[in-house]
């Protein structure tokens, strides 16, 4: 457990030292603020706001109408509206947030691969230069100097790919936040997620806007078999009803059924997030240890300056696994929060980077 934490720990001083080296270099904008601008500025979320009003609305009025009736049936079912219009708002708000933090987090990654890709060019035209020399020399043939430019070619493919992939990125976020030459600053933090199934799961079946649905659906069948069976209604009429009610009471199961499981998967999909995200720290220990071990070599002339910008490239690579990983982690802790019904503003996650934010 304490290798694992401090590993962890290592990881996150990297996200931060990778983050602050682009915030010293360009205006920068922080997770927390670059959410509250796509709050603002996406027309989803505004179509989601405008919708969760004229529900509130809705509800307000039918209330009203009710006083004269004093219905039950018709309180119930207003309260019912409109809890299925705040959870469709919710998720909607949901949907803005990870779309943010996936376009925030695009752009660092994005530079991350650049970076890779500049350098693995810088190899592959080291390694022309040297096979041309070799021809030279009639040390090497025709074929590996074929093989050399092919392998430039390639490289120089993948830059290009790169540069092209981080200008969209840019965009893309410039485009969501409505900020123009703003870049995020990449900050992240890891927040163990600290659930228990067995607890969530029966708060989130009481709540949950589907169930209550099919549960009322269970009991106006079951009203209205009572009332044929006070009228003595015809039997065909009877077993329709009958009927009715039995799958009304499938239903609720099936509904009970289908939201354990989509609480199971998003539970799941956090708890593997979490352990990949653990897994590429571990990887990029290894690979720091490694470079180091390449810089020793190279100082005492065993090995060259071409292997040590190759253990650079593979140390890069890991950092960019840690971050990549670290974001997966990130969204499906948020996708849990909206699966089980809470405002995603409000999770744990973005708390987290909040709070690292104010210090």
């Amino acid at each position: 457990m304490r290798r694992n934490y401090s590993s962890v720990v290592m990881c996150l001083a990297l996200v931060l030292l990778l983050s602050g080296q682009i915030s010293a270099s360009t205006g920068a904008i922080s997770l927390k603020d670059a959410i509250q601008c796509v709050l603002q500025e996406s027309t989803d979320c505004r179509i989601a706001q405008l919708e969760w009003e004229n529900a509130q609305i809705a509800y307000q009025k039918a209330m009203a109408d009710n006083l004269l009736t004093q219905s039950t049936y018709n309180q119930g079912l207003a309260e019912l509206n409109l809890r299925k219009a705040e959870a469709a708002y919710r998720k909607g708000i949901a949907n803005v947030v990870v779309t943010a933090v996936r376009r925030f987090t695009d752009v660092e990654l994005a530079m991350m691969d650049l970076q890779i890709r500049e350098h693995q060019l810088r190899l592959s035209e080291k390694g022309l230069e040297l096979t041309q020399k070799k021809v030279q020399a009639q040390n090497a043939s025709e074929y590996d100097l074929l093989q050399a430019e092919a392998t430039l070619a390639q490289s120089q493919y993948e830059y290009e790919k790169a540069r092209d992939s981080l200008e969209e990125k840019k965009q893309a976020f410039f485009l969501l936040t409505n900020f123009s030459h703003v870049l995020p600053d990449g900050k992240l933090t890891f927040v163990p997620f600290d659930v228990e199934l067995a607890q969530v799961l029966p708060q989130v079946i009481q709540a949950s806007v589907g169930i209550k649905e099919a549960t009322d659906s269970l009991r106006l069948a079951k009203l209205d078999l009572e009332r044929l069976l006070l009228e003595e209604t015809a039997d065909l009429l009877v077993r329709e009803a009958r009927n009715q009610v039995s799958l009304a009471e499938l239903k609720v199961e099936q509904t009970q059924i289908t939201t354990t499981q989509e609480v199971q998967l998003a539970f799941n999909a956090v708890k593997q997030a979490e352990q990949a995200y653990k897994a590429s720290c571990l990887k990029y220990e290894l690979e720091r240890k490694q470079h180091q071990i390449t810089k020793g070599q190279v100082e005492a002339g065993l090995k060259t300056e071409d292997d040590l910008l190759k253990a650079q490239i593979s140390l890069w690579e890991a950092e960019r696994s840690v971050y990549n990983a670290l974001t997966s982690y990130t969204i499906a802790y948020l996708e849990f929060d909206q699966v089980i019904g809470k405002d995603v503003r409000n999770s744990q996650a973005l708390q987290a980077i909040d709070q690292e934010a104010n210090e």
